[in-house]
């Protein structure tokens, strides 16, 4: 019976019942499913769930990832199944174990840890090549320059004790490490040595520039890309520790080499270093916004539905619904 209150309709059970399994026949199919069978089915869905499916399993009829549905007690076997709600096809909670699943595990186990070896060395050669586009424009932007400097006779005697210039004067004296040129026929004489310089005139110096920004950018992205898909379980603010680690690490490490070989230039190269840090860490953070849509998006148009399947994480992380597997009938 149906009645109105309050400007709403209102159905008891009976009616009620009834709507939800013209409602199922309609989505199972009229014509592949008697009454009886939906009924068996709206009876099974009334029953509580008892767990949920955590890992990816998949139908057996239609492939549907049947990764979060519910498993309940079958009411007649009191097994622990769970019902595909693309097909409405029944699958167990767990496999049966045999000695072919036990070797299947242990290759998983194996290829496990070959994934584990292989995006962490992703990950190390992203923030290697972060460290070398740092360097490119420091190399590229300087050039040795062979130079010409006045030098005082090398001194040979012992720390605090003057030198005999040829004339017998005292010449270079070493005191505390610093030499201090006394009054004396002391013989001046020149050396060559080749030092880095800043070039002039770079033609190319915008573009080169912006093509090095550009890369680093690039970097970025694809590292917290990588990271949001990889360790989809992560708090969406974790992303930024390995963006941060390796834009800063870059830097630092960067800064420190030329700090040690080119000490005159380390005013000069900063803001560079600084600058080729600071695109990596805005294409890390565009790449925690858009990354995993943007591989929602590549599934989507490269995969079909049922392969697609195995990527339903990609969906499930960000609180989406799963791709379905479009089937023309239902199993029977």
């Amino acid at each position: 019976m149906a009645s109105a209150q309050g400007g709403e309709l209102l159905l008891d059970r009976p009616a009620a019942d009834h709507l939800i399994l013209a409602t199922t026949l309609r989505t199972w199919g009229v014509m592949n499913r008697s009454q009886s069978e939906a009924e068996l089915l709206l009876e099974f869905d009334r029953q509580p769930a008892v767990a949920y499916i955590e890992t990816d399993r998949f139908c057996d009829g239609c492939g549907y990832n049947l990764r979060t549905q519910p498993v309940r007690r079958e009411p007649r076997t009191d097994l622990l199944v769970s019902r595909c709600p693309e097909c409405g096809r029944f699958q167990p909670a767990r496999d049966g174990t045999t000695a072919g699943r036990v070797w299947l595990r242990r290759l998983g186990t194996l290829l496990l840890l070959v994934w584990i070896m292989t995006v962490l060395g992703t990950g190390f050669g992203l923030a290697a090549a972060q460290v070398g586009l740092t360097l490119v424009p420091l190399e590229e932007l300087t050039v040795y320059r062979r130079v010409t400097i006045p030098a005082p006779n090398s001194p040979t005697s012992a720390p605090g004790v003057a030198p005999v210039s040829p004339s017998g004067s005292p010449g270079v004296v070493i005191q505390s490490g610093t030499i201090v040129i006394q009054p004396g026929n002391v013989t001046a004489t020149t050396t060559t040595t080749y030092r880095r310089e800043v070039r002039d005139r770079v033609p190319y110096y915008a573009e080169f520039v912006t093509l090095l920004r550009g890369l680093s950018f690039a970097l970025g992205f694809v590292l917290a890309m990588l990271a949001a898909v990889v360790l989809y379980h992560w708090r969406r603010w974790c992303y930024v520790v390995p963006v941060v680690v390796v834009s800063v690490g870059a830097a630092v490490l960067v800064w420190y080499i030329w700090r040690v070989d080119q000490p005159r230039l380390l005013g000069w190269a900063t803001p560079h270093i600084i600058a080729q840090a600071a695109a990596h860490f805005a294409g890390g953070l565009a790449g925690i916004l858009l990354g995993r849509p943007l591989a929602r998006l590549i599934a989507t148009i490269v995969l079909p539905p049922r392969v697609r399947q195995v990527l339903a994480f990609l969906w499930l992380a960000d609180g989406k619904q799963p791709p379905t597997v479009a089937t023309a009938s239902s199993p029977g």
